[in-house]
């Protein structure tokens, strides 16, 4: 039987394999080398074992000039148009509540010939647009002189003063007062007031040199009405004509235990110029 023996310089089939891996293996570097050189992407990263990707960082943000930042530069930005809203009821003026009338002016009882000046005040609230009600005080004062000629001494006739008398009266009253109008620059104004009135009175006799002082007392009223002009929207001039009405009474005792009741009459009419002020 015939064989063929195999040659000994024959490559075997070990050797044939590698001289085909090798030539597969260098070309697999050389591809991968290029692939790096053109900037082909790495490949992500792997996750660690619990599974979580690590943190990412962004990129920088790009530097801004701050001179064209209308954030950071408010000299560039545009101006910005704030508008405010006032409420109605702010927009119109608050309407006075209290009225305060400060008044001189000369009362002259009915049986007495001279005038005696007089001042006074009113206290009140402005209840209703053309309505004003509250409380008034004054003072009156009155001076009466028993005078004895002095002869010899010619020109304004002085006289010697033998006895004097000197009475002050003083009412407390609540009053209500009606503005005819408020749009008006002159304003007709009414008015009239109930309450309690007093009348010191103190008498010297220098003759004798005795002195004496009563105080007479009484309910008493007041009406007036006038006219207003308008100096501001809260201040007014005031005109007024009035008429007090009262009879002041006092009991007197004699030394006998006797009872006596005296009055003085305090009607009368008087007329006065005062400053009426809102607020």
């Amino acid at each position: 039987m015939l064989r063929v023996g195999r040659s000994l310089h024959a490559p075997s089939h070990g050797v044939r394999f590698l001289s085909w891996l090798l030539p597969c293996i260098t070309a697999t570097l050389l591809v991968a080398a290029c692939a790096n050189a053109q900037g082909v992407n790495p490949p992500a990263p792997k996750s660690d074992s619990t599974g979580t990707h690590p943190p990412v960082v962004p990129p920088p943000a790009p530097a801004t000039n701050p001179t064209t930042n209308p954030a950071t530069n408010p000299i560039s930005s545009p101006p910005r148009t704030v508008t405010t809203y006032v409420p109605v009821a702010m927009k119109q003026a608050k309407r006075a509540s209290w009225s305060l009338h400060l008044h001189g002016g000369l009362f002259e009882p009915v049986d007495v010939n001279a005038p005696s000046p007089t001042l006074g005040m009113r206290l009140g609230r402005i209840v209703a647009p053309h309505l004003t009600g509250g409380f008034l005080t004054g003072w009156t004062f009155r001076r009466k002189n028993l005078e004895q000629p002095v002869p010899g001494i010619p020109g304004l006739k002085p006289g010697l003063v033998l006895a004097r008398a000197d009475g002050q009266l003083v009412p407390m009253m609540v009053f209500l007062q009606v503005n005819l109008t408020e749009k008006r620059f002159l304003v007709p104004i009414a008015g009239a007031a109930a309450g309690y009135e007093w009348f010191m009175l103190t008498a010297n006799d220098y003759r004798t040199g005795q002195s004496a002082k009563a105080t007479y007392a009484n309910f008493a009223w007041e009406g007036w009405g006038g006219l207003g002009m308008r100096l501001d929207k809260t201040v007014r001039l005031d005109g007024e004509l009035f008429y007090n009405g009262g009879s002041l009474e006092r009991t007197v005792t004699d030394s006998s235990g006797n009872s006596w009741l005296e009055a003085i009459d305090l009607n009368g009419i008087g007329a006065r110029v005062g400053l009426d002020i809102q607020f």
